[in-house]
């Protein structure tokens, strides 16, 4: 009880309010009211300009009052007709447009929505719809006989021309922006941008442990939520007023999920005092918020691209062009980040924290559920893109991550049986096992070829699905298996029996 009243605290909802308002103004707020503050300054100015009298001023004016705006009650229709108007399209125009995105994102998960709402041309376009509408309504407040606002008028009636413009551009973009090839490179994009930002991390981190002190704390989580931010130069602040004999091994990364309790680090120290300051460090440095944000954490941006991929390549979409799309990306994503491993250089010494990077496993994870989903719904295209894509980036993979990729392909091995032989299959097939007899991993390609072969002595004779080449490997396997023999001579005693 006493648990949940922390947890509820006025503290705690405050924090989960700030946090929501922080990025509610950081996803999409921020610029659309800075684009209708903006209107605003422009509603004050050119009311001053109408009520300023300099002579260079004063033709503009007369031709305004004579040619345009001759009666203040025109004017105020004018502007009346207009706020009203735009008003009117663009209420219209977000219900059309939030209709479209979630057809879209039916289709695509709910990224299509993080996607739309972090555009910049989309937070210009809702910012300047509103805030004409709002200028406009402040310029028609001061209409009042005989002042007649000729400059506001002309501007307000300029901007509309400009808003009807933009309408078309917004419903365009709109439209293209829910493509999947639009969806996609976007995510990729910020996947890459989240990643350049995360090496600055990880140059000030090690990746493995070298110190075990006497004294061991656990530092655990006192909220849910995911791990958005480690301030590290804060840790580092307290790490140099403390001496060598510490160490803060990271248990929680960015992107993880904590629930009460779970771990977020292990402290190592050489007394009480300095765990006692490095744990209420860790506490302070590690930020928990409900949603994962892709800007700063690309484990996110894989995840996104795997679920949008994982539910068209499945039977349930059966659409192959957005899972090929993620794979494309997937590939490209391991080629920079393991080129980027190799040539990684850390400008100083690192601080004694251990951060563990596995950004390339996760994409490796990624690739290799996308393989699975394929033998469900049979798009061979799909589980041949991914060996297509080990084969080639296989000799760029660091050597950790060789090793994990080589698991990867024995794990697949078991869902090849599902699929026909293609040759867009059989090719990819021929150039892994290339790549890694190239690599010298002489066993795992003897592996995939024996597979193959199997999957050729398959060829030219009739197949249902529950028959194909990897059902009868496993029942192969279970053959050999004495108690799978057994149960299966039980059963099948049981069904003479009753016959």
């Amino acid at each position: 009880m006493e648990l949940l009243e922390q947890q509820q605290s006025p503290l705690t909802r405050a924090h989960a309010f700030f946090s929501a308002i922080r990025r509610a103004l950081s996803e999409f707020l921020w610029t659309p009211t800075l684009v209708i503050l903006g209107f605003l300054l422009l509603a004050v100015s050119t009311y001053l300009l109408d009520r300023a009298s300099w002579p260079w001023l004063e033709p503009i004016k007369h031709f305004l009052h004579t040619y345009i705006f001759a009666d203040v009650a025109a004017t105020a229709q004018l502007l009346r007709t207009t706020a009203g108007g735009l008003m009117t399209v663009t209420s219209v125009t977000i219900s059309v447009l939030l209709l479209a995105l979630q057809q879209s994102a039916a289709a695509m998960t709910t990224a299509v929505f993080d996607q739309f709402l972090r555009r910049r041309q989309n937070q210009l376009y809702f910012g300047f719809f509103v805030g004409l509408a709002l200028y406009t309504l402040v310029t028609l407040a001061t209409v009042n006989a005989p002042f007649n606002p000729v400059i506001s008028a002309i501007v307000a009636l300029v901007l509309t021309v400009v808003a009807l413009f933009l309408l078309i551009l917004l419903l365009y973009t709109t439209i293209n922006q829910i493509r999947p090839t639009e969806i996609i490179d976007t995510i990729h994009y910020h996947t890459l941008i989240a990643r350049q930002r995360q090496l600055g991390l990880l140059a000030r981190t090690r990746r493995s442990p070298q110190y075990a002190g006497p004294i061991s704390r656990v530092v655990t989580a006192t909220q849910r939520g995911m791990v958005t931010a480690i301030a590290v130069d804060a840790l580092g602040t307290t790490l140099a007023q403390m001496t060598n004999d510490v160490e803060i091994v990271i248990k929680a990364p960015i992107g993880a999920y904590v629930a009460f309790g779970d771990e977020l680090a292990i402290v190592h120290a050489a007394t009480d005092d300095a765990a006692d300051i490095l744990e209420k460090a860790v506490m302070a440095a590690t930020t928990v918020e409900r949603q994962r944000d892709i800007t700063t954490d690309p484990d996110y941006g894989i995840e996104q691209m795997m679920t949008i991929a994982w539910s068209s390549i499945s039977s349930a979409k059966s659409d192959i062009a957005p899972g090929l799309l993620t794979i494309y990306s997937l590939r490209d994503i391991l080629a920079r980040w393991s080129a980027e491993a190799a040539n990684r250089e850390a400008a100083e010494p690192p601080l004694p924290i251990v951060y563990p990077d596995r950004a390339l496993i996760h994409s490796l994870n990624a690739l290799e559920s996308l393989a699975v989903i394929s033998s469900e719904s049979l798009q061979y295209q799909a589980f041949a893109e991914v060996l297509r894509t080990l084969a080639d980036l296989f000799s760029r993979l660091p050597t950790p991550v060789q090793e994990h990729a080589i698991m990867v392909i024995q794990r697949l091995l078991s869902a090849l049986g599902d699929h026909v032989l293609t040759t867009e299959l059989d090719q990819a097939l021929t150039a892994l096992t290339a790549a890694l007899t190239g690599a010298g991993h002489l066993e795992d390609a003897h592996a995939v070829e024996e597979a193959q072969s199997a999957l050729r002595r398959s060829l030219g004779t009739l197949h249902s699905r529950a028959t194909r080449a990897g059902w009868g490997w496993g029942q192969e396997a279970l053959a050999c298996d004495p108690v799978y023999r057994a149960t299966s001579t039980t059963a099948e005693d049981e069904r003479q029996g009753v016959a």
